[in-house]
Formats: structure tokens, C-alpha cells, sequence
């Protein structure tokens, strides 16, 4: 009886996983088509019901898709909004700001204070920009400018590895979503152990085999010949192909400020899930991220030392290839 029990559960468990939630739409036609550009000026931001802000507003520094209203309303986009999932604006905020560089600048910034999430016997913190719930977006491309606190700088002071501190992150099934076969491409700073080692861009995809596991890692790459710049602006280009081994791509690009371009990453390899037999887009999203872990906010707090990213000058489009 004990057995079949046990047998029971784990019956129920696997199935309420189902197959990817867009596996039976009709996508129709796939075109190059740009969806959103804006750098911020005329946003407004307001404090939703649900741990998230709420965006609107206009961008008066461009004459045409520069309405988040409009993004929001595009047949391909979910929802958009900036999420907390915690915490309390002591602990995280996003907000406009002053360019510290640039008077006449606003930009958006994420700051993590405390690490606000509870999960498990830990915490963590997180501030993202979320493009969830879409529909047959199978290629994505996107500009955008982003400057790292100064003070993050002192990572590289730590004799502990820094390998968790997402920046954007992108899901061809979604761990919450109940879907089979969950998967993501996530590009983060890293440092390997040692003080004075370098903090790098590194990209990897990996897939969670069920609710309760561990990820695995499919494919990573880190960028160890671009030695981070802090408190300086960067515009990153990034291009992601929903595909198997053979067809799927990852693309990033820097440009350092006053500098020239630097391919980081051109990378064909799966960006969904090896088994995945439904392949149905890139359903979630978040473009714009700061996420880490408990150990890596304190270690910062500790030193009254700032967690903070800058975006300006976000560009976003459907089927453009670098």
C-alpha cells in the first residue's frame, strides 16, 4: 500500500505537467518588425497590487513605438511590468533617475538593499523586467544600454566565486508554468574564486528536470577576454533563435562608451529544451534583470557598498537578425 501510495504521488505530480502552453497556435508569417524603443524620458512608474510597478507613459524623444501602453497591447506581448515577487522599497526598488553622468539623462535603475525573497532556508533579491505570457515570439533582438555601480567593483576584492547575478534571462518554458521540459538562457557577471580575479559576462542555458530540482546546465560560454567596465555605460546587443543543437543561436555584442564593438558570444547550439517536441517561443522573458543570492547582497551590505544597475536606450524587436 505504501508503495502504490508513493507510486500515486509521483503519477500526480507528472501530471500536472503539460506540454509547452503555445504548442497548438498558429504563428503564422514571421517578419522582421520593431515592437518598442524607448530611453526612459515621459515613463511613469506605479507601485502595483502584487509586488510589481506598473509602467506608462510616452518617451517624447521619439515620434513613433514609444508608448508602453502600446507595447503592452501588441498581439505577440503578454504583460509587461517590473516585479519584485517581496520585499518592501527599503529592501529593492526600481526607479527613474538622474543619469549620475548626465543632468539631463533620466534612466531606469534597479537597486537590491536587502535580500527580500524567502525561498527555502535562504534568501535572495530580484528586480525584473518582465515580458510575460507571449505568444510565438521565436527571435528576439534587443539594445540596450546598461552601467554597473561603481561599487560593484569591490566583487572583485572577494576570495568567494561570483556566478550568480542574472541580468537577463530567457525561458522557453517556465519553471512556474506547470509546462514540461522548463528551459532558459540567462546571461550573468562572473568571477571565478580568487581576489583580484576578473568579473566577466558568462551565458549558459540549462533545463530543471522537474519542480523540485536542480538545473542543469546544457551549454555556457563565459567572456573572459571583456574584463568588466563599472560606472561606465555599455550598450549590449543580444539576439536569441529558438532552435535545437543545430539551429538555435545566441548572439551578444558590447560596445564599451567611446569604444568600438566586441562580439562576445555567437553561439549555435539549443536554446530549448533537448527534449522539447513543441517547440512554441520564447513565452517569458525578462530583458532587464537584477537577481543574486543572499551571500552576495550581504557581502555588499556589509561593506555599505551599493548593488545598483543603470538601462537607458532600450530597443526591442521580432525577427531582426545582428
Amino acid at each position: 500500500m505504501k508503495y502504490l501510495f508513493l507510486f500515486m504521488l509521483i503519477s500526480l505530480l507528472f501530471s500536472c505537467r503539460k506540454k509547452s502552453i503555445n504548442c497548438d497556435v498558429e504563428c503564422g508569417n514571421q517578419f522582421e518588425e520593431q515592437l518598442f524603443q524607448t530611453g526612459f524620458n515621459g515613463a511613469i512608474l506605479t507601485d502595483g497590487e502584487y509586488q510589481n510597478v506598473e509602467l506608462s507613459g510616452v518617451d517624447p524623444n521619439f515620434s513613433s513605438l514609444n508608448s508602453w501602453s502600446d507595447f503592452q497591447a501588441h498581439g505577440r506581448i503578454g504583460r509587461v511590468e517590473i516585479s519584485y515577487e517581496d520585499g518592501n522599497n527599503d529592501e529593492r526598488k526600481a526607479s527613474l533617475v538622474t543619469d549620475p553622468d548626465s543632468a539631463a539623462n533620466t534612466v531606469l535603475k534597479f537597486q537590491i538593499m536587502e535580500a527580500h525573497i524567502k525561498e527555502g532556508s535562504k534568501h535572495k533579491g530580484r528586480i525584473q523586467l518582465a515580458v510575460h505570457d507571449n505568444q510565438c515570439i521565436k527571435e528576439i533582438y534587443q539594445k540596450v544600454k546598461l552601467k554597473l555601480s561603481p561599487d560593484m567593483v569591490y566583487f572583485t576584492e572577494r576570495s568567494d566565486r561570483l556566478f550568480w547575478f542574472t541580468l537577463f534571462e530567457f525561458w522557453n518554458n517556465a519553471a512556474w508554468s506547470k509546462e514540461k521540459h522548463p528551459f532558459r538562457v540567462s546571461v550573468n557577471l562572473n568571477k571565478e574564486e580568487g581576489v583580484g580575479s576578473a568579473i566577466n559576462f558568462r551565458v549558459k542555458s540549462d533545463f530543471q528536470k522537474c519542480s523540485t530540482c536542480d538545473w542543469k546546465e546544457v551549454w555556457g560560454e563565459t567572456a573572459t577576454s571583456f574584463p568588466l567596465v563599472f560606472g561606465e555605460w555599455m550598450e549590449i546587443e543580444l539576439y536569441l533563435k529558438e532552435g535545437d543543437e543545430n539551429n538555435g543561436r545566441f548572439y551578444m555584442a558590447v560596445t564599451p562608451e567611446n569604444g568600438s564593438k566586441i562580439v562576445l558570444f555567437d553561439i549555435v547550439n539549443t536554446t530549448q529544451h533537448p527534449k522539447e517536441n513543441c517547440a512554441d517561443g520564447f513565452t517569458h522573458f525578462e530583458p532587464m534583470k537584477l537577481y543574486l543570492g543572499e551571500d552576495d547582497i550581504n557581502y555588499m551590505k556589509d561593506a555599505n557598498k551599493e548593488i545598483a544597475v543603470f538601462w537607458d536606450d532600450w530597443q526591442f524587436f521580432l525577427n531582426k537578425t545582428p
